[in-house]
């Protein structure tokens, strides 16, 4: 009995000890040794007093080292063989993890100075912790410097590094041969190196210098570093603790920096209910401010056959390009061509979230988003697809100028206009009929039906419809060429920051918005007053609205390529998404608001509602709600987000409104720069769902 209760006792606690070995294990293993040191250096562990650092130290986690005005040290790190270089007047603090996969996460707390660092990929990540910000970092070398006042730069020399500013959770992407800089006010912004900046050296007077393409750039935009002795020692590594990684950029192509990336995958996707497996290389491809990406895909049906009305035309190589960009959002002047999303114009009531990339791969359409700013005037323009260009289809602007009187005020108007909602209908076959009512895909169908009047006699046609073996050719579908929808609306809006600091923000607004065309009071809206709020990683807006007849908030939305036409079973007709003004939309008034929260980085949620309350009776809802978790820290999963929208519906959830989309993706590491990726979104239109799956191994080369 005593053996039993021995066992029962003692036998959990061991085994708990056994459990936490690798534990302590890790915290007391030698993380990085000293290959060189110069002048003035010393190092200091947890509880212990400052020592001078001398070759050939180990280095263990949470020690310290600080650099006096001729001090050099050079470290290697012992998982991969990557390298720090500290120059003088430097404070640093060196933190790890060890993760369960034996993967080892660095975390170099910097308090000020200047270093150098040349880490390898896939052997853990390395994380640049400042006052200010936080760089991501893998495969890639560069210099950081952080200054007295806590402004962080980054050089990009090779790769790309991901810097976040910690006040504001922003951030950029910094490719080879590119700079960042984020700083106290919670600004984060990159821009070439150019040839005349002087970035930091060695101790021998080694430059090392960026790999990528470097071009001009005003040399008030130049960011130097500076040299400063610490003032104090301060707890560096505490600030680490606090600070999480900031979340990965999107898997899809992007641009920035110098260079050609390659990525590619393979794998199953569903197009127009039927199975192909397909093969696809992913060309991004940064120059300067320039960048293109492309998708060069391949389908192939159940048979081998080529899938070829992808490549059978002008239209269709076209299609192949994913993006032309030139700049980034937020420089002087930015531009991309090609797939372009999460376009909001102003405060949103004509246009929030907009993309025009909702259904792809299955439909691919080419248009352009630009932004130019000069001072405090921003002008910005969107065009949804150039092949509706001569209509033209959706094309859209907005105009703001910034003036500081007690408080910056902020005044702006937009324009979108759509010049025929019936081009939003899906015909590959070019026949004027829509793919889901296309009695014959392949052929134009009035010439079809035509040519079957002509060897059937009516009975033969009645009975051979009755059977199934023929379509109903005596009720075909509408022609939608010959119809014609055009919609536009124009706003205007002012803003007022009541607060702008660093670390906290609250704007006061007011916007409305007004259907042109529309008589007396019909087709107008108002959003006032309004609030926008930001505290660190907490964002909060709402407004109050009042709506006369005929209008519709968010009308060109994130569905709305799906809604501009839609086929109506009971009237058997094209129901645009303007028409739907005049029928289903009282005047009203309710409110909207929205909310979002990163969580220490690691989660980023955001949701957004809407209430209307109709003259007539009855109450509208929308809602919108997307999350996302970084998959920095989390071995094995390579990304992982979901989002759903349903705009007016008279309950949410319990009936699927047309424009209502529901999506996941789903990114699994197999090692060797592979990734799994199931990308999963139903799109309901005309009550129907419309199922869009792909699975994938992404590779990168």
């Amino acid at each position: 009995m005593r053996s039993f209760i021995w066992i029962r006792h003692i036998l959990p606690g061991f085994l708990l000890l056994i459990s936490c070995a690798p534990v302590f294990a890790a915290v007391n293993e030698v993380i990085a040794v000293a290959l060189s040191v110069r002048g003035e250096a010393m190092t200091k562990r947890v509880d212990e007093l400052w020592r001078d650092l001398e070759f050939g130290d180990a280095l263990n986690d949470s020690d310290k080292i600080r650099t006096g005005a001729d001090g050099f040290v050079a470290l290697v790190f012992t998982n991969d063989g990557g390298q720090l270089k500290i120059r003088p007047n430097t404070l640093i603090a060196i933190l790890t993890e060890r993760k369960e996969t034996r993967e080892l996460f660095k975390k170099i707390s910097m308090k000020i100075g200047e270093l150098y660092a040349d880490v390898q990929q896939e052997k853990g990540s390395l994380y640049i912790v400042t006052p200010t910000s936080v760089a991501t970092v893998k495969g890639t070398a560069f210099w950081a410097a952080v200054d007295e006042a806590g402004s962080t730069t980054i050089y990009a020399l090779q790769g790309r590094i991901q810097l976040l500013n910690r006040s504001t959770q922003n951030w950029v992407a910094i490719n080879a041969g590119e700079y960042g800089v984020s700083t106290p006010d919670g600004a984060v912004v990159s821009a070439p190196i150019a040839p005349d900046m002087v970035l930091p050296t060695w101790v021998d007077g080694e430059q090392l210098v960026p790999s990528g393409e470097p071009g001009p750039i005003p040399e008030s935009e130049a960011v130097p570093a500076e040299e400063a002795v610490p003032e104090d020692e301060g707890e560096a590594e505490e600030e680490a603790e606090q600070t999480a990684e900031p979340s990965e950029e999107p898997s899809q192509p992007g641009g920035g920096g110098g260079g050609i990336g390659v990525n590619g995958a393979v794998g199953a996707a569903v197009i127009d209910g039927e199975m192909y497996q397909f093969f696809s290389l992913r060309p991004d491809i940064s120059l300067w401010r320039f960048g293109v990406g492309l998708d060069l895909s391949f389908y192939f049906d159940r048979d081998g056959n080529l899938r070829e009305e992808d490549w059978d035309g002008l239209e269709d190589i076209v299609d192949k390009i994913y993006y032309l960009r030139y700049g980034k959002p937020g420089e002087p002047l930015y531009a991309r061509v090609g797939s372009i999303d999460n376009i909001t114009l102003g405060y949103g009531l004509i246009m929030r979230r907009y993309s025009n990339a909702i259904e792809w791969p299955q439909v691919r359409r080419v248009g352009m988003h630009t932004q130019i700013k000069q001072g405090g005037l921003t002008v910005e323009g969107l065009v949804n697809n150039f092949s509706e260009v001569t209509v033209p289809g959706l094309v859209g602007g907005r105009i703001s100028y910034e003036k500081r009187f007690l408080l910056p005020v902020v005044v702006g108007g937009t324009f979108v206009h759509d010049g025929n909602q019936y081009l939003g209908a899906k015909d590959d076959d070019d026949d004027g009929i829509p793919n889901p009512f296309d009695l014959f895909p392949d052929d134009n169908d009035s010439e079809h039906i035509i040519w079957l009047n002509t060897i059937l006699q009516p009975s033969e046609i009645d009975a051979l419809i009755e059977s199934g073996d023929l379509p109903d050719i005596n009720n075909p579908a509408p022609n939608f060429k010959e119809l014609d929808e055009e919609i536009s609306i124009w706003g205007a809006d002012i803003g007022v920051a009541l607060i702008r600091k660093r670390s906290v923000s609250l704007w006061l607004y007011g916007q409305m918005a007004q259907v042109v065309g529309s008589e007396g009071q019909t087709g107008r809206g108002i959003g006032a007053p309004g609030l926008t709020f930001n505290l660190g990683p907490f964002r909060a807006g709402g407004e109050y609205r009042i709506f006369e007849r005929e209008f519709m908030p968010e009308f060109f939305n994130l569905g709305y390529e799906v809604e501009r036409v839609v086929w109506d079973e009971d009237s058997n007709d094209y129901v645009t998404k303007k028409s739907r003004l005049a029928t289903l939309f009282e005047k009203s008034q309710g409110y909207y608001a929205d909310a979002g929260l990163m969580i220490y980085n690691l989660f980023d949620i955001y949701a957004a509602y809407q209430s209307l309350n109709y003259e007539g009776g009855g109450t509208i809802n929308s809602f919108f709600a997307k999350g996302s978790v970084n998959a920095a820290p989390i071995p094995k999963l390579g990304l992982a987000e979901a989002y759903y929208q349903q705009p007016d519906a008279d309950k949410l959830f319990e009936s699927k409104s047309d424009g209502t989309t529901i999506g996941y993706r789903i990114g699994i590491e197999m090692g060797g720069g592979m990734m799994v990726v199931v990308d999963n979104k139903t799109i309901y239109r005309s009550g129907m769902a419309n199922k869009i799956m792909t699975i994938e191994t992404q590779f990168a080369f």
